[in-house]
């Protein structure tokens, strides 16, 4: 499994446990960010790496520091994780992982201008390359074929190269603020699909209604695969849905969106042994978020609440 991806899923998994705020005795409020079992996030640390994000709106800095912060956090509880395992990650592993992900990079920029861009550098980025090193020893004896041909057999769509065609009515709910509105948005999502139940063309209810740029064209996405970059929910309903069926409401985290799959495209014919790689690292990446999940579930986490203006 290529390392890069855990470092690319830390770096952007939301916040999903709930926070408490507090003072703390030991050192000034004002120079704490959060606290982790503990463990102290200085507002130093937070400010440092939001220096690259020059010239972008309040709301993108907002969302880039709570990005900032998760990935501090979850730096923290994969070190107490992999210390209480007794899991050992040489220097020398790190380092070989490292190149062997330069010699991978046919870009014109380098490893190190690309951490740059993203407001890392290669110090952080080896702490994450130690990260993924551990979870792969954990998690290497606990994944047996009998698992993997099982997931494979339940998930054949993540490796057969099948798409289908969308097309999607949203209601944004990102900028909404009370129950009332919220409310007010599920009750014009449900009042749109049963239009189209009555026979009103879906294309057109989307022009009309969507706020998702696609409605221009009335609401078309092209062809999406399984393993993509859109919300879970989002594809377990297009990839479920008949085609020419309308599914929905679901919610994301865009707002809630009606979905209609036009066209499909059957994938190829293979076997378990052909994609065996592909699905260990399937395996590994779903049981890593489950890991991450259970931390914070269990884990103390403080933030104060400046880090959220």
């Amino acid at each position: 499994m290529n390392k890069l991806i855990i470092f690319l899923v830390c770096l952007i998994f939301t916040v999903s446990q709930q926070i408490t705020f507090s003072a703390e005795k030991e050192q000034h409020l004002d120079d704490i960010a959060v606290t982790v079992n503990g463990k102290i996030i200085k507002q130093e640390d937070v400010a440092r790496r939001l220096q690259n994000f020059q010239d972008v709106t309040p709301k993108e800095l907002k969302a880039a520091r709570l990005e900032i912060i998760d990935q501090l956090i979850t730096d923290i509880l994969l070190d107490e994780f992999i210390d209480k395992q007794g899991i050992i990650v040489t220097q020398s592993e790190v380092e070989e992982e490292v190149r062997h992900i330069k010699n991978n990079t046919r870009d014109t920029l380098s490893l190190e201008e690309v951490l740059d861009s993203v407001g890392s550098n290669m110090n952080e980025f080896k702490t994450s390359i130690r990260h993924s090193i551990a979870l792969e020893k954990y998690f290497n004896n606990r994944l047996d074929n009998r698992a993997l041909e099982n997931y494979f057999e339940k998930n054949k769509s993540l490796f057969n190269g099948e798409s289908v065609r969308v097309s999607h009515i949203l209601i944004d709910i990102k900028n909404l603020k009370t129950q009332e509105e919220y409310s007010g948005a599920l009750e014009q999502i449900k009042n749109i699909k049963q239009e189209l139940e009555q026979g009103n063309n879906f294309e057109e209810a989307a022009k009309k209604y969507s706020h998702c740029p696609s409605a221009l064209s009335g609401g078309d996405l092209g062809f999406i695969q399984r393993k993509s970059i859109l919300a879970e929910a989002f594809l377990d309903t297009a990839f479920s849905l008949p085609v020419g069926m309308v599914g929905g409401p679901v919610l994301t985290e865009y707002g809630y969106h009606l979905i209609k799959v036009t066209e499909r495209k059957e994938g190829l014919k293979i076997n378990f042994e052909d994609v065996e790689d592909k699905v260990r690292s399937a395996v590994l990446d779903a049981e890593i978020l489950k890991l991450l999940d259970r931390l914070r579930n269990d884990a103390q986490i403080a933030v104060h609440s400046a880090m959220l203006k």
